[in-house]
């Protein structure tokens, strides 16, 4: 049975691209050089996802002989050389119905050679169109960020004494804590590309700042020359704690030894004083 549409105002729109029909982006949190604090047994890192998508806008609810269309905004889910296709949910968990004896909704549908014309397509691919220009509909550019996803990251499980411990979430289990950094080695980081100083950690939790990216990613190639560069760095840093450690010492001794001066200062003194050829103490 073939569904009718009845006419109802103004309208229109021209059908989108395909590239434009759905486009996500992942930002994490915290963002790079924020500051932030992860409690002991969560992730460091999170994800959002921002999708922005084409929706067809219902001002107001369509009723007809054959179908209803409640108001609301019905996302483009699909797109070909021909036709654009919408959900048939208006978002608010109400959907597109057609008569009791007529073939369910799949689609609602703009055709790309009658751009001023809705139709609808049923579950028998069938599709019907209401009279041109006789619905009112806009066509636009929605984003939508859905929080909190899980992104790979390190979990934090507590400290024992110089050595940090952590788990690693895949987003798919959440490993044994059986990473560690040993933050004699340094107070940065890193997991796999991931970049991470480390400013304080306790039992209760640990607070830390995400990095740039490293300029060497998982499993580059090296030139000889960015080799040596790599080897002179890691010379340079043994020289820098070696001297690091020599002047701690120093100042150690230099401190013990004012300690030393101001006790021999601080001693009682004994005072002689001539008087008639007696010594008095």
């Amino acid at each position: 049975m073939s569904l009718l549409l009845i006419p109802l105002a103004l309208c229109c729109s021209v059908p989108v691209q395909a590239s434009e029909i759905s486009v996500c982006s992942l930002s994490y949190r915290p963002k790079t050089n924020e500051t932030a604090f992860a409690a002991v047994g969560s992730s460091l890192k999170i994800a959002d996802e921002t999708c922005t998508n084409h929706y067809l806008i219902i001002p107001f609810d369509t009723v007809s002989n054959a179908i209803t269309i409640p108001q609301g905004e019905y996302r483009a889910v699909s797109i070909d050389e021909e036709e654009v296709l919408f959900t048939t949910d208006n978002g608010a968990g109400h959907k597109v119905k057609s008569c009791p004896v007529c073939d369910p909704i799949d689609y609602l549908v703009i055709r790309k050679n009658t751009p001023k014309t809705l139709c609808v397509k049923s579950a028998l691919k069938v599709n019907s169109c209401a009279v041109d220009d006789s619905i009112s509909y806009v066509v636009t550019k929605k984003s939508h960020t859905t929080e909190g996803l899980c992104a790979p990251s390190l979990v934090y499980f507590g400290r024992d004494g110089n050595t940090l411990k952590f788990a690693v979430n895949d987003c798919s289990s959440i490993s044994k804590p059986t990473l560690s950094y040993d933050l004699s080695f340094g107070d940065e980081i890193r997991f796999l590309d991931e970049q991470i100083k480390i400013l304080k950690a306790d039992n209760k939790g640990i607070f830390y700042s995400r990095m740039e990216p490293p300029a060497l990613k998982v499993n580059d190639l090296l030139s000889r020359e960015q080799l040596e560069q790599e080897l002179k760095t890691k010379e340079n840093d043994k020289t820098v704690k070696s001297s690091d450690k020599i002047a701690s010492t120093q100042n150690e001794n230099r401190a013990a030894s004012s300690e030393d001066v101001q006790s021999e200062s601080s001693a009682p003194t004994q005072n002689i004083v001539e008087n008639n050829g007696e010594s008095m103490q």
